[in-house]
């Protein structure tokens, strides 16, 4: 994180080459309507250990600028379908983004960005001719729709301190748990890492915004694995991500948690394997958060409306049903904590320079509205919401920031949730249903040249009979189409949970928070794993 003083070094030179850059022109091109620079300052440490000794550990700083620069007009500028392609890696312009961290002489960075800001304007032009040439020969259906619309100037500074990280403390604790992790019994494999990440924004544009907003994430995560008898391979992984550091654990109460991993272990890797599955299911809070993220969230991100590439399983559903349970969605990056926990996909304003608002994105199931950015979703009146996002060169896109799902006033206590598990396993004849208490990822596809599908990796579940009685059970994770699944709800939960995450698509790789309460669906299909089985250590574990 920089100093007040650096940032209002930087601030200055950032502003002289925004007016430099509007002076380019080539004759018989459109020339620059707009740019905007956002420098990234990032200090970073990462260690990581097993068994006791310490792999990693390492700290760096580094500092990379995007630079948003759109030849044309607000009305009509370089940008296609809603900028889901502005990411490839090849292009020159992404050879310039990392600059020099020096803050004693800022030649090199002006340097860079001149190089930058030149490859830029370049490729603009490029993609500008490509989509005046396309728009010949195919029908562009948001021709009409603005590219760009303006936003009141903002200048808006924090200026948080830094927070010390004590290096050799996390190392004792990272290899002092690890240490105690590989003396369990049956424990074949073993890590714990800790990872700290803070990092300083800043914004300006040519329409006088200059934003400078801090982030903190650190990160604490542990796993213990083992072979079943067969060879699966079973592990049980403890992650949290925090904007306080005040929130991590300690050591006594992660071997607490660690331990409850551990017995979770121990069970799977006894548990019968089940190869495929389609009935009720009860999803625990952040479970019922990743399905809900996947199979929704990422269709509520209005850039995909903008593109022809995409299945946009929402387009022209505003005012309507769409999901039959009463769902209530919105997103919300002004939430700066929830039930006293900090949430890390919070912040002012989005990589547009847009205010981040909490918006109603579906409300008792009808649809409500999208998560959009500056490029606008309709002909007149698009009001920008704030959810314009990005990671590092790629183009800021609509994505999640802290969504929220919550139910009606029929919302249900745990215990009556699985009270209905069990009359819907009898309802539907079934011998049994499952509760799935821990996900540990998933994915979805949008695109319309794929199946619209989505997928969660599941780490524990339980097979749930008519009497009540639970056994684990291992070898498969749900999978499903968005419609059926979300129309497959039958009951949702009251309490809701808070999961900090991270969440990757195309504009990159950035933290998100997901607030959901459980869900209970009448069906959801699961599938089995792809596990490759491995044969057991020839040798026996050496004596330590």
């Amino acid at each position: 994180m920089l100093t007040r003083s650096t940032i209002e070094k930087i601030i200055p030179l950032l502003k002289k080459d925004l007016r430099r850059a509007m002076k380019m022109k080539v004759p018989g091109f459109p020339r620059p309507y707009y740019c905007a620079y956002t420098l990234r300052d990032i200090h970073w440490f990462n260690t990581w250990a097993s068994s006791g000794s310490t792999y990693r550990r390492r700290s760096d700083q580094t500092r990379n600028v995007y630079c948003d620069l759109r030849v044309g007009s607000y009305r009509n500028d370089q940008v296609m379908d809603g900028g889901l392609l502005d990411n490839d890696e090849e292009l020159e312009s992404v050879s310039h983004v990392s600059v020099p961290i020096d803050d004693k002489c800022y030649d090199g960075l002006r340097i860079a960005i001149w190089k930058l800001t030149e490859a830029k304007f370049r490729e603009a032009l490029t993609d500008y001719n490509s989509k005046q040439s396309m728009r010949v020969s195919t029908v562009d259906k948001t021709r009409k729709y603005p590219s760009f619309v303006r936003v009141k100037p903002r200048v808006f500074k924090t200026f948080p301190r830094f927070h010390y990280v004590d290096e050799d403390k996390w190392v004792r604790f990272c290899k002092r748990i690890s240490k105690w992790l590989s003396e369990l019994p049956d424990v074949g494999g073993n890590w714990v890492e800790f990872d700290a990440s803070q990092q300083t924004k800043i914004f300006v544009n040519t329409e006088g915004s200059v934003i400078v907003q801090h982030f903190k994430v650190f990160s604490l995560m542990a796993g213990v694995r083992n072979l079943t008898s067969e060879g699966a391979q079973i592990e049980q992984e403890y992650v949290l991500n925090c904007s306080d550091p005040r929130e991590l654990p300690t050591m006594r109460e992660l071997k607490e948690i660690l331990e409850k991993k551990y017995e979770r272990m121990c069970e799977l890797v006894k548990a019968k394997k089940m190869h495929a599955y389609s009935g009720p299911v009860l999803l625990y809070p952040k479970p019922a958060g990743l399905l809900l993220h996947e199979a929704l969230g990422h269709r509520l991100e209005g850039s995909r409306l903008l593109s022809s590439g995409e299945g946009q399983t929402f387009k022209g559903q505003i005012g309507k049903k769409v999901v039959k349970a009463p769902l209530t969605v919105r997103d919300d990056p002004t939430l700066k904590k929830f039930q006293g926990i900090k949430c890390i996909g919070a912040y002012d304003f989005d990589d547009e320079g847009t205010p981040a608002m909490n918006t109603l994105l579906i409300e008792n199931g009808v649809l409500v509205g999208f998560l959009n950015t500056r490029q606008a979703l309709s002909a007149r009146g698009h009001v920008p919401n704030g959810h314009a996002r990005n990671k590092k060169f790629q183009r800021p896109i609509s994505r999640m920031a802290v969504t929220i799902f919550e139910g009606g006033e029929d919302a249900l206590s745990m215990e009556e949730m699985k009270a209905l598990l069990i009359q819907e396993i009898r309802r539907q004849k079934k011998p049994f249903g499952l509760i799935v208490y821990e996900t540990s990822g998933g994915e979805t596809e949008t695109t319309a040249y794929d199946f619209q599908g989505f997928y969660g990796e599941i780490s524990y579940a339980t097979k749930v009979y008519p009497d009540g009685r639970e056994v684990p059970i291992r070898g498969v994770d749900f999978v499903g189409t968005p419609l059926q699944a979300l129309n497959n709800i039958v009951a949702i939960g009251k309490d809701q949970e808070i999961d900090n995450g991270y969440c990757g698509a195309e504009s990159g790789f950035i933290p998100i928070t997901t607030i959901s309460p459980a869900l209970l669906l009448s069906n959801l299909e699961l599938q089995a794993k792809d596990e490759e089985l491995v044969t057991q250590y020839i040798l026996p574990r050496p004596k330590l």
